[in-house]
Parts: C-alpha cells; sequence; structure tokens
C-alpha cells in the first residue's frame, strides 16, 4: 500500500480530527457542568413558602433545608443581592481568595470581578461604605443569575452577588426576602424524589417549588444547553461514523483493485494472504496520527471556545484538563479497531485465485466499451451506456455522492438554523411587544381610562394540566380589552388574537408541547389555595415563558377578579422604578438585551455545524473525483481514442454523479426537516423553552449555493487530472 498514492489517506485523517475534537469539545462542556454539580452539596429544589412551618414541612418530605435570605441593594448605577457567607447547601465556588471574616471584606461573584477588572484586595464601595475583596465566587443556585427585583435584566457591569458575614450583612436596612434551598435525605431513591415532588406541588402550604433541573437560575438553562450538544453530537458523529466507514472500504478496495495484478504476482510467488493483506494495517497509524492532532486541538482550543459561550453564565471557567482515558479511548482503540477492519477486508478481497487477479477481469469490460463506441459513437445512449457501466461497477462511488450532498444540506441547514434561533426566540416571544414599561405596582388599583395603556390584573398561581403535571411557578394575567401595547399572536391562524373574544385560557407554544395540549383541554388555576377551572381556547406564538393569559370579563366570571382592577400596565412611559409604590418596572430594552446574550451558544452550535457539513463534503467531493478519475482512466482514454474531446468525457463521466449529488441534497434537507422538529419537540419537554425549528426557504436556498459553489469548484480543479489521462494509456493495456 503505498502511502504517497493515497490522497484519500489525508482526508480520512483529518476526518479522525474532526472526531476526536467534537468528542473531546463536548465532554470538555459536561465537565463545567460538573464543576457545578459536585461537591457543593447542592440543593434538590428551590422552596417558597405559602404558611405552615418548615421543619413540619421538612419532616413530612424527608428533606433538609436552608434558608436563603438576601437584600438587594440599589446603589447608585449598581445593584447588589447581598447574602450571608453560612450555606448549608449550595455551597459557594470559591476561584480566588477565601470567604470574608472581617467587617471590613467582602466576596464578590466571577462574572462582576471580570467585567470591572477588580481582584482580590481591591474595594467596592456599597452605601458610602468601602470594603476589601477578599475572594471571588460562583454560586451553584446562580448559573443565570438573578441580583434585581424590580425587573431590571442582569448586567454583569452594574449588578453583582455579593457574601459577607453576618455582622455585615445585619447592617442594611433592607427588606429581607426567603427562601428554602431543600435537599433530599440519602435514603430517599430517585423514584421517591419524583413522588414527593409531585405531592409538594400540590400542598396548601407550599407556595412554589421548583426542581432544580427546571429553574433556570440554576440548572436549566446549562441543561438545555447540554441537550443542544447531546443532538449536535449524535448527529455529526452519525455522519462522521459512517462516512470514515464508507471512506475506509472504498479506499481498501480501490487500492486493491489498482494493486490486483501485483498482488496476484505475489500470490502466485506463494506469499500468504496474511502476508500481502498486512501492509493495510498501515491505516491505524493514519488514524492516529489524526486522533492525537484532534485531541491536542481540541484540548488546547475547547476551554476557549466554552468559556465564551458560558460568558452569560455564573459557572467555573473550564480549564485543561488532560485526561489519560479518554485518550486511550479515542486514539488507540479506534486506530486499532480500523486497522483490523481493513485487514480484514483485504484478507476477504484476496480470496480469488492468482490467475484471475492477474488477469483483472476488466479488459472484458473494455470489450464492451469498445464495441458500443464503435456502434454508437453518435448518439446519446452510448453516453448513457457509459455512465451506466461506470455507475454499475462503482456503487460505493454512488452512495458517497448522496453522501456529499446529504452531508451538506442537513448539516448547513441545522446550522443556519441554530445561528437564527435566538432571533426566532426573540422574536416570537416578543412580538407585538410595543410597550417601553412593563409596570407592576404593590396595590391594586380600580380600573379608569388609561390612555395608550395596557392595563392587567396579575396572580402568582399554580397551573395544573391535564395530564396531571403541575406548572408550579405559573403566572394568571388578565388582560384588558382596551387599545393594546401588548399584543398575542395565534400559532395556528399566525394572526392576532382578540383577548376580549376568548372564553378561557391562551397559553404559549411552549406549553403546548411540553404538556401535550390541545383546544378544549382544562386547566385548573390554584390561587391562594382555591382552584379555578378554564378551559383552554388559543395557543400563541411565545416559545418562552410561564404566564397564561385570559380577558378581565373572564377573570371577574370565574371569580379570579371580584371587580375590573389592575395591578400592572404596559406603557409607553420610561417608568422609572419606586420601590414604595411599584413591585417592579421592566423595560423592553432590558428584555431585549437579556434575549440576545444567548445567541453566542447558538453562533458556536452553529459555527461547529457549517464547519462539519462543509468539511465533510469537500471531503467526499474529493474522494468521488479521486476515485472516479483513478477507477476509470481506461474508459476515458478509449473514449479519447475514438475522437471524444476533454469536455465531452467530462460531461459523460462527472454530469451523472452531479445529479446524484444533488439528489442527496434533496434527501438531506428532507432529513434535516424532521430530525430538528422530532428532537427540539423533544428538548422543549425536557427544557423550560421551545425552539423553533421549521423549514425556511431562505436557509435552504443559501445552503444549496454554498453546496453548489463548493462542488463546482472542486469539480474544475479535478478536471485537470481528467484531462491529463492519454491515448498511452489503451496501447499499454
Amino acid at each position: 500500500m503505498r502511502v504517497k498514492k493515497q490522497f484519500p489517506l489525508v482526508m480520512v485523517v483529518a476526518c479522525a480530527v474532526f472526531i476526536c475534537t467534537l468528542l473531546v469539545f463536548y465532554l470538555q462542556n459536561i465537565d463545567s457542568i460538573k464543576k457545578v454539580q459536585e461537591h457543593q452539596h447542592q440543593q434538590d429544589f428551590t422552596l417558597i413558602l405559602q404558611g405552615g412551618d418548615i421543619t413540619d414541612l421538612s419532616n413530612k418530605y424527608s428533606f433538609t433545608y436552608d434558608p436563603v435570605t438576601y437584600k438587594v441593594i440599589y446603589d447608585e448605577k449598581n445593584i447588589y443581592r447581598v447574602m450571608r457567607n453560612t450555606r448549608n447547601i449550595d455551597i459557594p465556588i470559591y476561584l480566588e481568595g477565601v470567604a470574608p471574616k472581617r467587617t471590613t471584606e467582602i466576596a464578590i461573584d466571577k462574572n462582576y470581578s471580570q467585567e470591572n477588572k477588580l481582584a482580590l484586595g481591591d474595594t467596592v464601595t456599597i452605601s458610602n461604605t468601602t470594603y476589601s475583596i477578599s475572594g471571588v465566587f460562583t454560586l451553584p443556585d446562580a448559573i443565570s443569575p438573578l441580583v434585581a427585583n424590580n425587573g431590571a435584566g442582569y448586567k454583569p457591569t452594574t449588578q453583582a452577588l455579593i457574601l459577607c458575614s453576618e455582622e455585615v450583612y445585619s447592617n442594611w436596612d433592607e427588606q429581607e426576602k426567603t427562601s428554602y434551598s431543600g435537599r433530599f435525605f440519602e435514603s430517599v431513591s430517585e423514584e421517591q424524589k419524583q413522588l414527593l415532588l409531585e405531592k409538594m406541588l400540590m400542598d396548601s402550604n407550599i407556595k412554589s417549588v421548583l426542581k432544580k433541573e427546571d429553574n433556570p437560575q440554576i440548572l436549566s438553562t446549562l441543561i438545555a444547553k447540554e441537550k443542544m450538544f447531546k443532538i449536535c453530537l449524535i448527529s455529526a458523529l452519525s455522519f462522521f461514523g459512517l462516512t470514515v466507514m464508507v471512506l475506509l472500504v472504498t479506499i481498501i478496495i480501490q487500492n486493491i483493485n489498482e494493486a490486483k495484478s501485483n498482488m496476484g504476482v505475489l500470490k502466485a510467488l506463494g506469499y500468504s494472504k496474511l502476508q500481502i493483506a498486512k501492509r493495510y494495517f498501515l491505516i491505524g497509524p493514519f488514524l492516529f496520527i489524526g486522533a492525537v492532532v484532534g485531541y491536542l486541538v481540541s484540548y488546547a482550543v475547547s476551554p476557549l471556545f466554552i468559556n465564551r459561550m458560558n460568558a452569560t453564565f455564573l459557572v467555573p471557567n473550564v480549564s485543561l484538563n488532560f485526561d489519560l482515558v479518554q485518550f486511550i479511548l479515542f486514539i488507540t482503540i479506534p486506530a486499532l479497531f480500523f486497522s483490523i477492519m481493513a485487514f480484514g477486508i483485504a484478507v476477504f478481497t484476496l480470496r480469488k485465485p492468482p490467475l484471475e487477479m492477474i488477469h483483472n477481469a476488466e479488459s472484458v469490460k473494455l470489450n464492451f466499451l469498445v464495441k458500443r463506441i464503435r456502434k454508437n459513437r453518435s448518439t446519446n445512449p452510448f453516453k448513457k451506456a457509459v455512465f451506466k457501466a461506470i455507475v454499475l461497477n462503482n456503487f460505493l462511488l454512488v452512495f458517497l455522492a448522496l453522501l456529499t450532498g446529504f452531508m451538506a444540506s442537513a448539516n448547513l441547514q441545522i446550522a443556519f438554523s441554530l445561528q437564527a434561533m435566538s432571533d426566532k426566540v426573540s422574536s416570537l416571544t416578543l412580538k407585538g411587544s410595543e410597550y417601553k414599561s412593563n409596570v407592576r405596582f404593590i396595590e391594586a388599583k380600580e380600573m379608569k381610562l388609561l390612555d395608550s395603556e395596557t392595563p392587567y390584573f396579575s396572580e402568582d398561581c399554580k397551573i395544573e394540566f391535564p395530564n396531571g403535571d403541575v406548572l408550579n411557578n405559573g403566572q394568571f394575567m388578565a388582560l384588558s380589552s382596551s387599545r393594546s401595547l401588548f399584543k398575542l399572536y395565534s400559532v395556528q391562524k399566525q394572526e392576532n388574537i382578540d383577548i376580549s373574544k376568548q372564553e378561557g385560557l391562551v397559553v404559549n407554544d411552549w406549553m403546548r408541547k411540553k404538556y401535550d395540549l390541545t383546544i378544549g383541554d382544562a386547566a385548573k388555576i390554584h390561587i391562594n389555595n382555591v382552584t379555578y377551572q378554564l378551559p383552554i381556547t388559543a395557543f400563541e406564538q411565545s416559545v418562552y415563558g410561564e404566564v397564561v393569559y385570559s380577558n378581565m370579563d373572564v377573570a371577574i366570571n370565574t371569580g379570579l377578579l371580584e371587580k375590573e382592577g389592575y395591578n400592572g400596565v404596559f406603557t409607553k412611559d420610561n417608568v422609572e422604578f419606586d420601590n414604595k409604590q411599584h413591585m417592579f418596572v421592566s423595560k423592553l430594552e432590558d428584555v431585549l438585551f437579556a434575549s440576545s446574550q444567548q445567541k453566542g451558544t447558538y453562533f458556536a452550535l452553529s459555527f461547529l455545524f457549517i464547519s462539519i457539513g462543509l468539511a465533510l463534503s469537500i471531503l467526499t467531493i474529493s474522494i468521488v473525483m479521486k476515485i472516479i478519475i483513478s477507477s476509470n482512466r481506461k474508459y476515458l482514454a478509449m473514449m479519447k481514442a475514438f475522437g471524444y474531446t476533454n469536455a465531452e468525457c467530462n460531461r459523460i463521466v462527472l454530469s451523472g454523479f452531479r445529479i446524484i449529488a444533488y439528489i442527496g441534497f434533496i434527501i438531506g434537507t428532507l432529513y434535516a426537516i424532521v430530525l430538528t422538529k422530532f428532537l427540539f419537540d423533544l428538548l422543549a419537554k425536557a427544557s423550560t423553552v421551545a425552539i423553533p425549528m421549521t423549514p425556511d426557504s431562505k436557509v435552504i436556498t443559501i445552503s444549496l449555493v454554498i453546496f453548489a459553489v463548493s462542488y463546482e469548484v472542486i469539480m474544475l480543479l479535478y478536471k485537470k487530472s481528467m484531462n491529463a489521462v492519454t491515448l498511452q494509456e489503451v496501447m499499454m493495456k
């Protein structure tokens, strides 16, 4: 097996690089999540009481608890969430320094430290008091941080989590908020935990209980990201694994066909099949080199890449982590496996008698070709006959040509869809939002004329769906039928929902997918231990959020409201927060900023898929062209001998494979649509957002253009090799 002629083996090395890089990249990402989960005595749920005693509840439901108390300090342009440095559950992870002990010390979170370039020993002034920084930390219960209570979106430049001693904490007079971190006893099984959580959801003494997997401030965002990576990994490795197998088989068979006569001579001279076939162990070192390169590249680059993607989360940075077990699994074992496979295929192919291999039955095909040339020199059927002969002799080439278009289409379309995902989530969730400020008042107000504003009445609630699932931290919102600055758009009809005509609830598209809802299903709204039942009458386009909507009349008729009133309003005024009058004031610009922060994750995944799609497409196109030319040189030479020009030879041999590649592109398009719908619908059931992956004509068109340009450029490059085939090859035969 002559290495200098094995151009495809270079491509196999490239494939091995990508496989190993992707695997290591994925595992490095999972490692960043494990750092959060392990060794910090992480909670199983967050609990807010409606009444009753926490001790009685902990005994009843078999859990330990830790009070999570905090105060929010609004200090000029900055907002600080101050907490005691005494935690038994969700213990802080100190990345630098130590916990504060003196009254002159505080610890700050990693994001605030990085954004403001603060280091250990630097000072921070809060309410005219200066403190030195003793440590920089992350918190397992604040992965996606919530600092302010006034509706302001999280900005690491101006908002910080602060840990301090009990004495420092007591210096501030701001109102204290309390919730509880709960952790089940070690004796409680996973199945029992789920049963206990289901009972807690409906306990009248519990206002809200939120599993850590469903809590956007804790793990749900990272878990959703992990699932996205799994989808990428499954999809990419399916392509890679299939491609590597096909390429190796094709390369081995092609090499044996080209060297069949020489190998027949060796067999005739007495060499055994094993002695001849052992040269194909050479594929193992090629794969080994590729895997080593891939591992080292990913080992060095993936921490930087993942840290950039995790920049919006408060998690520890991923550091270089060499794993000997991974190194052996990803490098040594695949190299051995493919070496043995290549050896086995070579032995199987060498089963023919030496004389048959020396004669090399290709002369029969050439005799057939000569007869057809003489008979059909000037007719189109000849061209079809030549291409048919090439195809029948190379089924693997047909498969590779299909695979070329398939991989480009599927990967590129998934990539561009991922890139547009955050924008789609934002546009669907915020479509119809024309307000500047969403204002919630501390006390309810009587309804009166509000020019250019949309009053609403909102209550925290539990929502019980027909399948028995409970959305524990839901919100019921009764919208006024006045002129609206907040519109809802229908999933089915793609038009504005007239809330005044709805005789029940409007729920969003994420709830529809997660809880398997249909129009007419009845949902139970639990508020202050009173249950109200309402039918679902419409689905709105938002793919994120836990709010259900109705109108004021329905709320009054159901008993949710005694009379028409409101405790919130969507307004075009730029209202400033007043903690005596307002519960919160949320600015639309802050909501838009928060929704845009996730673009980094989706862009990175998109870049990953674009790289995979283009790399695999170029890889397979190159190999198809190489094998077409090398395995059909005699056909080409014979056609030239009978007067066909280079351009005619190119069209006869290559045009059919172009059609096959575009058929593969169509199949890949259908595959991408079906796969993304299936996988992302599953993701919606397991996370807090429904990913809006729908067919997009622009994405399909862009993918087609990229694929077509890549394909045609590579074909042009290989036409030189086809034109180099000479008449002398026929004479030598």
